[in-house]
């Protein structure tokens, strides 16, 4: 039975008649470290009642690094992050910090550190089992099998693109390493080269996501599903399915990538494109199709559709309602609608209208429409079945909605009384109380439904009365739209007119379709800019320490640029539309428009309209003229002065001439040094921050967004009265606290930073040039040795076997190392790069698994000849091309194993004359004699 080891486990191990004296264990107590026997010079012994191990091989079969200092006569070992201390004699030892204590203290056998096993194994957190009848102790480690089950591919033949394909899997069993799932589909000429670093390297838009989840995982892709490629999933190409377990970086996992059996090809044609927004009103009180109006909006191509089949379904029933089916169904059954040239097509149903069951519709069912766009050719493409509308019913008792026919702008008021609606009654104007006319911003007219009608207050909608006729109206002056805002010019509006049922008949209220989008205009003059604003960011001292923001005209059509002014505050009140028309060129900035609002700082040469230089102790306003674009002065329309700002003259001067230099490939801060020339000026300056910002951040990065970053995204740097030069570190951060990366554009500025506590004392460099980190390096796929054993070959030799490397991308060859057994443990991947050509064996790559033979003409890593009777470890160094890998990989050290002494072999010499007389060169001595 399964447990976690214990003392009265260990204590189980042994009988109590166990005389107290130590004695070589290991014939009678096997152990295996994940069914694999351990293998020590140093066999397990029982002293007293307990089980002692050798420390440093079971450690070492369970992956620990030991490390022995002979000095103090202690032993650690580290294994992730655990780390374990203790010392030869002591009943105590440290697990992490924490004191533990040991039935028996460690002592030394043979020269090896011998300790209790249930403190080996309890220490690295390992599980344990044991069985008495073998006389075997098992020690198994944690998995971190994430490995999903075979998936399963179900293939439809409706839509010609991902919604045809769902994929089935179990997910792993060990879901506490798994992150999430990633379906991958790779065309199946590809597959032979898609792996785990592929898949891990694919963008998110190529593959489905899936959270991980208890049970069977099934999901159906979309419709806009692409392969790993980029492309869109299609008819005709064959895919293979593949998950990806992407591990648990916070629990160390791996991520592993599943096998892909059976290849699948979609079938289904493509398909036309469907209509959208469904809509159906009930119009009418015949009892049968006439009730029904729809509409729907036809999709943005309509080249390859021949015309609409309108079908109503019974709700029930509307669930298996499909593609399939509404092909099938009889034309009888269904309405065929042509196409328009009109985004949104509305029809009315006739009295003979049937559902797709055959039978005439009715009042009191619930139905569902559905709409298929039919193909030109079906050859070439497939019909396309829309989704379902809402479920409706007949009622026999809503009344029919109104109709607006027009709506138009037909006066220069700039208000509501610009507009003019005309609309038709409904059929029976005895179900209606009266009219309601509502204005409603066009951003909002996709969402204005009946329910938001009815919520809409006093002062934003016009009431008529009914009389009979059609009617066209003129709205009032105050009316305000739905949003509660006075109807204006330069805004875009859709008008609604619903019908107010009669309550004493029970009658519901029913609202219109929209009109068309209309957006009152004024062609007399252009339209101010607003919000103008100016504030003082800089401390240079010019009109550079000027930033202007302000909001876009109403009607930037009318615009062809704007005029920026500085003006005297003194002076402002006599600025003037007249006055800015006459200015020249030298005494304002021109400014594009962009289509939104504007930001922006002024050029240090900005002049005034008095045209003296800007400068620090002057109180200014802004102002903003308007351009038209139709040539005529006249027409411009100047702004409100801003508010009044004056340039503070600081004693902090900014840092000058940052620059970045950018060496070596790691990837983050290390590579850059960043140098400025110190300020001219560093009396009251504490001390420089370099900050580090996107370059498509770069040009609104200022003094006030300087101020604001948080200490942690900067690199503070002691002023030494000299320019500077920093070395940034690996954890160094952006302004916004992401980590510099590579391929991403940066600049570097500097503040100088005041040593009082007013921030707008401080004052910001300029940035310096865009620069750019090098992708990191890349470190080549570490191989496995799998057996190393004596193979003599005429010599003394031992045989390295071993797996390649997971990934032979951006290897060159790989170098077998043998490295005397005593100084394995200390062999690092530094030590073996600076081996020499003679003291390793080289391996070609070959896409199989490598085999290398090593005899006493070859050099160990000391460069000394193999020698029978040494015990050696063998180490395999993946070596990186220098191209598409730049960091070479060092192997695990193999098993301990010691060159053999070929033994003579006498009886095979005396053998040999006793062959020949058997055969035939018995007679040729004497034919020799002969001659």
């Amino acid at each position: 039975m399964k447990k976690w080891i214990s003392t009265a486990v260990i204590a189980a191990l042994i009988t109590a008649s166990v005389p107290p004296v130590v004695s070589h264990a290991a014939t009678a107590i096997q152990i295996y470290i994940d069914n694999e026997k351990l293998s020590a010079s140093q066999p397990p012994i029982m002293k007293g009642a307990r089980v002692l191990v050798p420390l440093r091989s079971i450690f070492e079969g369970l992956n620990a690094k030991v490390v022995w200092n002979n000095k103090s006569k202690t032993v650690t070992a580290t294994k992730g992050d655990q780390t374990v201390s203790l010392k030869i004699g002591s009943k105590t030892a440290t697990i992490n910090g924490n004191t533990v204590y040991l039935d028996i203290p460690a002592s030394v056998v043979k020269g090896n550190t011998m300790v209790p096993i249930r403190f080996v194994t309890e220490a690295l957190g390992e599980e344990v089992y044991w069985n008495s009848q073998a006389k075997r102790v098992d020690i198994v480690t944690k998995s971190d099998d994430l490995s999903t089950s075979t998936i399963t591919t179900t293939v439809g033949t409706q839509y010609g693109d991902g919604r045809d394909i769902k994929v089935n899997f179990t997910p792993s069993q060990n879901e506490g390493g798994v992150y999430e799932y990633r379906v991958m589909l790779v065309k199946d000429t590809s597959a032979g080269n898609f792996t785990l670093n592929a898949a891990m390297n694919i963008t998110s838009a190529n593959y489905t996501e899936v959270s991980k989840r208890n049970g069977n995982v099934s999901v159906t892709l979309g419709e806009n599903t692409r392969d790993v490629s980029g492309e869109k999933i299609r008819s005709g190409v064959t895919y293979k399915v593949y998950v990806l377990t992407v591990g648990n970086d916070v629990a160390n996992y791996a991520s592993l990538l599943s096998s892909a059996r059976n290849s699948i090809t979609l079938t289904a044609k493509p398909a036309v494109q469907a209509v959208s927004e469904l809509r159906v009103k009930d119009v009418a009180n015949n009892g049968d199709g006439r009730d029904l109006q729809i509409s729907f909006k036809q999709p943005g191509t309509t080249s390859d559709i021949n015309s609409y089949r309108a079908f109503i379904v019974k709700t029930k029933d509307a669930s298996s309602f499909d593609l399939n089916a509404a092909n099938r169904a009889s034309s009888s059954y269904s309405t065929v609608i042509g196409k328009s040239g009109s985004s949104v097509i509305t029809t009315t149903l006739s009295s003979s209208s049937r559902d797709v069951s055959g039978d005439l519709i009715k009042n009191g069912t619930a139905y569902t429409l559905f709409v298929l766009s039919t193909s030109t050719n079906t050859n070439d493409k497939q019909n396309r079945l829309s989704s379902g509308s809402s479920s409706f019913t007949l009622d026999g008792s809503t009344l029919t909605a109104p109709s607006i026919t027009s709506v138009t702008d037909r006066s220069d008021y700039g208000d509501a009384r610009d507009l003019q609606v005309s609309f038709n009654k409904t059929g029976d104007e005895s179900k209606v109380g009266f009219y309601r006319v509502f204005v409603v911003r066009n951003n909002n007219s996709s969402s204005f439904t009946m329910s938001e009608a009815n919520k809409v207050s006093s002062g934003s909608y016009y009431d008529i009365s009914k009389n009979g006729k059609n009617q066209t109206i003129t709205l009032p002056q105050s009316l305000k739209d739905t949003s509660g805002i006075t109807v204006r010019e330069g805004e875009s509006y859709r008008v609604f007119v619903v019908a107010m049922g009669n309550q004493q008949g029970g009658y519901e209220n029913l609202l219109s379709s929209s009109s068309n989008v209309i957006s009152l205009s004024n062609n007399s003059v252009s339209k101010p800019a607003t919000s103008v604003a100016v504030s003082d960011i800089q401390d240079y001292g010019d009109g550079r320490d000027l930033q202007v923001t302000f909001n876009k005209s109403s009607e930037e059509s009318r615009v062809d640029h704007y005029r920026v002014f500085v003006v005297k505050s003194g002076n402002a009140g006599s600025f003037d539309l007249s006055r800015a028309n006459g200015m020249s060129s030298d005494r304002y900035t021109r400014v594009n428009k962009t289509g939104g609002n504007l930001k922006f700082t002024l050029a240090s040469g900005a002049k005034d309209t008095d045209g003296s230089a800007i400068r620090s102790g002057v109180s200014y306003r802004v102002f903003v003229l308007a351009v038209s674009n139709r040539g005529d002065s006249k027409l411009n329309a100047l702004s409100s002065a801003s508010s009044a700002v004056q340039l503070s003259s600081s004693s902090v001067r900014p840092a000058s001439n940052v620059s970045a230099n950018i060496k070596g490939n790691n990837g983050d801060g290390r590579d850059v040094t960043i140098a400025f020339q110190k300020a001219s000026d560093e009396t009251g300056i504490s001390r420089y921050l370099i900050m580090l910002v996107r370059a498509d951040e770069a040009s609104r990065f200022d003094l006030s967004a300087a101020n604001r970053v948080s200490s942690s995204n900067y690199t503070a740097v002691n002023k030494n009265g000299s320019n500077i030069s920093k070395l940034l570190g690996e954890g160094t951060r952006d302004i916004n606290g992401n980590k510099l990366a590579a391929g991403i554009s940066y600049k570097a500025f500097v503040l100088s930073l005041a040593d009082g506590s007013t921030r707008s004392d401080n004052a910001l460099s300029d940035g310096s040039s865009n620069f750019t980190l090098s992708q990191p390096a890349v470190q080549v796929d570490q191989a496995s040795i799998t057996k190393v054993e004596n193979k003599p070959n005429g010599n003394p030799a031992i045989q390295v076997n071993f797996n390649k490397a997971g990934n032979e991308k951006g290897l060159s060859f790989y170098a077998v190392i043998a490295v005397k057994a005593a100084s394995a443990s200390q062999f690092t991947l530094d030590q073996a790069n600076a081996l020499p050509r003679s003291q390793y064996t080289s391996v070609s790559k070959t896409g199989g698994n490598g085999v290398a033979t090593i005899d006493t003409s070859a050099l160990d890593s000391e460069g000394s000849s193999l020698k029978p009777g040494v015990s050696y470890r063998f180490f395999v160094l993946s070596v990186a091309d220098g191209d598409k890998a730049t960091i070479n990989s060092l192997s695990r050290a193999s098993d301990s194993i010691v060159l053999e002494e070929i033994t003579p072999m006498k009886e095979e010499k005396k053998e040999e004359p006793k062959a020949e007389l058997n055969g035939e060169k018995k007679e040729e001595p004497k034919e020799d004699k002969g001659n």
